[in-house]
């Protein structure tokens, strides 16, 4: 069984042309005998484009494969609200807070949107929850995301969903492909703590709380997006993280290492066999 995964295409952003790029990456995961396709958020700055791309790439691969995705950030900022996102039957392709279980592979895909809880270290500014959340509502593009909880609140829900799908699994001996959109390990982490507007964004990145869930169970892989460098698979425990977003490829911000988006796409694609 093969398993494809993504990350922050971003197609708004980068300004693709979906009637041009859909059936060729159709065609690609098709060529590779690819059995389920995740995306792991920021396809769209508009949840409802996010479901409208996932349902004509759908249409297009037809039974061959099986096309999911959970939101990011990205996604949440326009279309939907909080208590949208948490509706596990919003949509059949959305795989927040829910589990697609493989009882002959003994696997459990499980997906959780994700967010953060200011839970990582941030040495030098000592900054309060107060005012990361000033600076985030002036500043930071998550302003505009529906949120009735503050992020402490939200990310303790977030624990809570991971705890009891996990637990599922565990329950049924299966391992666990683990897929969401915040960073859920220090490791990723930027490193440039010497920069005060860098301190204040690691906060809002993920929560350190995630990876230690992570570590209590038998998560076989963690896939992630949210910030747009990419890693080599990177094994923390029993766990290896993917972390191979396609970010940006757009004169103020060109993070792409070929010059067309397709390329990228299937450069930055993570298989996974199983």
């Amino acid at each position: 069984m093969k398993l494809a995964i993504s990350s922050d295409n971003h197609f708004d952003v980068n300004r693709i042309d979906l009637d041009s790029i859909i059936p060729l990456q159709a065609e690609y995961l098709v060529q590779k005998n690819i059995d389920y396709y995740f995306i792991t958020g920021d396809l769209f700055n508009n949840f409802e484009e996010s479901v409208n791309y996932v349902e004509r790439l759908q249409q297009e691969v037809g039974s061959t494969t099986k096309v999911y995705f959970i939101a990011g950030n990205h996604d949440m900022l326009n279309g939907v609200t909080y208590q949208e996102l948490e509706r596990t039957n919003l949509h059949p392709q959305y795989l927040h807070h829910r589990t697609l279980r493989i009882p002959e592979k003994h696997l459990s895909i499980i997906g959780n949107n994700g967010w953060y809880d200011y839970s990582f270290p941030d040495q030098l500014s000592k900054k309060t929850a107060p005012e990361i959340n000033h600076w985030k509502q002036s500043f930071w593009v998550d302003q505009k995301i529906d949120s009735p909880l503050n992020d402490q609140e939200r990310m303790k829900i977030v624990l809570k969903q991971v705890t009891a799908d996990f637990q599922t699994a565990r329950e049924n001996h299966d391992k666990i492909v683990f897929l969401t959109h915040f960073v859920p390990q220090q490791n990723f982490i930027f490193d440039q703590l010497d920069h005060p507007r860098w301190q204040i964004v690691n906060a809002l990145l993920g929560s350190k709380r995630l990876g230690e869930l992570i570590e209590e169970y038998p998560v076989q892989y963690t896939a992630f997006g949210h910030l747009h460098i990419r890693n080599l698979p990177q094994t923390i425990a029993n766990t290896t993280y993917i972390h191979q977003p396609l970010g940006y490829g757009v004169r103020r911000a060109f993070e792409w290492q070929q010059p067309d988006f397709l390329t990228e796409w299937q450069r930055t694609l993570k298989v996974l066999v199983i």
